[in-house]
C-alpha cells in the first residue's frame, strides 16, 4: 500500500477508535499513575499494582487495551507489546464498537475462545 494511503487510512483508524482511547484514557487514570508514549501509544504501565491494576490482578490479567490506550501491570515490551498492538489495530477496525463487540464475545465464548484474543495471541507468537 502507498505511503499516501498508509497515512490515511491510521488517521482514519486513529479518529475511528478516539471513542475507546478517551474510554482507556479514563481508566488509564483510575491507575492512578502518569502516563507515557511508547510505539505510537499511551502506556500506563509504571505503577505496583494499585488503582484499576488492582482489578486486572484481580481477573488474572497482565493488561488491558481501549483504543490506543494500554494499561499494564508490568513493562509492556516484547509478546506482550505485540499482543497489544494487536488490539489496537482491532480497535482501529472496529472503532467505538469495540468495546461492546468484545464483551458480547467475551460473555459467549469466554477469554481463551475469544476471537479477539486468540488473534492477538497468534499476532504474538503466543500461539500458531
Amino acid at each position: 500500500m502507498p505511503t499516501v494511503l498508509r497515512r490515511a487510512a491510521l488517521v482514519l483508524g486513529f479518529l475511528w477508535a478516539l471513542p475507546t482511547s478517551l474510554l482507556g484514557l479514563l481508566a488509564g487514570l483510575l491507575t492512578i499513575q502518569r502516563p507515557r508514549v511508547h510505539a505510537g501509544l499511551l502506556v500506563f504501565d509504571r505503577a505496583g499494582p494499585r488503582g484499576l491494576l488492582r482489578l486486572l490482578a484481580a481477573m488474572d490479567r497482565t493488561a488491558m487495551t481501549l483504543g490506543f490506550v494500554v494499561i499494564s501491570a508490568v513493562p509492556l515490551e516484547g509478546r506482550l507489546l505485540a499482543h497489544e498492538r494487536h488490539h489496537v489495530r482491532q480497535a482501529m477496525w472496529w472503532g467505538p464498537l469495540f468495546v461492546p463487540a468484545y464483551l458480547l464475545l467475551a460473555a459467549v465464548l469466554g477469554y481463551r475462545r475469544h476471537p479477539f484474543e486468540r488473534a492477538a495471541r497468534r499476532a504474538a507468537g503466543e500461539e500458531p
